[in-house]
């Protein structure tokens, strides 16, 4: 009886223990996917990040005319509006006298579009529109055929449309009405392309992604990312280069090798950065900056003057009053008070931050400064 109690005793003991060990395992588990999440969170694709060396795009302008406008095209000083529509004439077989011409109802522009890679003839891109004359708006005006080439002369696409705009111009006798810019639009799917881009010979063996942000980290972990997939195929060259050899094995279906290797995910290592905008008083901030604790006083001075008459009174003989310019000035320095700016390790932290700075977004432009003289804050400012 009691080898058989003692037996069951330890039998209980070692259940309990496999089931602690459970428990264990199970918490150990839920911290390693909450790792996992929280990495992906912040991953990002190679092909998010990176571009394929010889794979690029193509800038392509030309220029041309829009038609159809309700009086609000170029005048008769914009010359060469008058001669494009008479050159335009004559090759239709209508000969026009340019001096004779009053055209308000034209505008000339010039049309920039973006030729994408391995883009197919007959595929359609977006093309951009820019006024060049006085015109007042392009509102109601079509595109006629303009040709589009490149820096090496070549045609690749032709652009003709009714334009899209993104903004309203309207007059009645003095009064007007603007909303937006009227001077420049767009044509989604407006040219059609008819020359494709040199074909890039991607089965040389060997690939290479270039970094769009250079960062030693970030191609260190691109390239190990890729090797995740395709074991000892990728390196890091520099900063901003990672060469990729294909496998034997899949030298025979290059595609599907770059489909898979620019699907890998890794986390983007970026330097600190604080964008400051003058113009706008915008302050965009990275997730990683960091500033120490720091005592913050500012405060400005406004002077104001102001000229006031006052009229005198007028002596008994002359009978008349004497106007007097009293010249006065206000100065006024509101009182400020030094606030402790708390220690900031993240973009969360920094706004709060701000906010209990209790200012507007120019002041602050100017206490970013000043904190970065101080050395107090670890992270590159930019100012736009």
């Amino acid at each position: 009886m009691g080898i058989t109690k003692k037996g069951v005793g330890m039998r209980v003991d070692k259940n309990e223990r496999r089931y602690r060990i459970g428990w264990v395992e199970i918490a150990a588990l839920i911290c390693t996917l909450l790792v996992v999440m929280a990495s992906k969170v912040n991953a990002a694709r190679v092909k998010d990040v990176a571009t394929l060396e010889g794979v690029s795009e193509l800038q392509l302008v030309g220029y041309g005319l829009v038609v159809g406008l309700a009086g609000t095209g170029d005048g008769t000083n914009t010359q060469f509006t008058v001669q494009s529509v008479a050159n335009m004439l004559q090759k239709m077989g209508i000969v026009v006298n340019p001096s004779d011409m009053r055209l308000r109802n034209v505008a000339a522009v010039m049309v920039t579009a973006t030729l994408p890679a391995f883009v197919k003839p007959g595929k359609k891109i977006d093309v951009s529109i820019s006024s060049m004359g006085d015109a007042r708006s392009l509102d109601g005006g079509t595109l006629l055929m303009t040709p589009l080439q490149a820096s090496d002369g070549e045609y690749y696409a032709q652009a003709q449309g009714a334009i899209n705009l993104g903004g309203i111009n309207a007059r009645s006798g003095r009064n007007s009405f603007k909303k937006g810019h009227t001077v420049s639009g767009t044509l989604p799917n407006g040219a059609v392309v008819h020359k494709e881009l040199e074909p890039v010979d991607l089965k040389t063996g060997t690939l290479r992604w270039e970094l769009s942000n250079p960062d030693f980290t970030s191609a260190v972990a691109m390239a190990n990312a890729i090797n995740q997939i395709f074991p000892n195929a990728a390196i890091a060259e520099d900063a901003s280069s990672v060469l990729v050899n294909v496998p034997e094995a899949m030298r025979n279906d290059y595609m599907s090798f770059i489909a898979r290797a620019e699907s890998a995910e890794f986390t983007p290592n970026t330097n600190a950065r604080v964008v400051l905008s003058e113009k706008t008083g915008t302050i965009v901030s990275g997730s990683n900056v960091q500033i120490d604790e720091i005592a913050v006083s500012h405060g400005s001075i406004t002077v104001q003057v102001a000229n006031a008459q006052a009229a005198a009174p007028a002596p008994t003989f002359i009978g008349q009053a004497t106007l007097i310019n009293n010249q006065s000035m206000n100065v006024n320095e509101p009182t400020t008070e030094t606030r402790v700016m708390p220690a900031v390790n993240n973009a969360g932290q920094l706004a709060q931050a701000l906010n209990s700075l209790g200012v507007a977004p120019r002041d602050i432009i100017s206490i970013f400064q000043a904190i970065k003289k101080a050395g107090a804050l670890h992270a590159e400012l930019v100012i736009m």
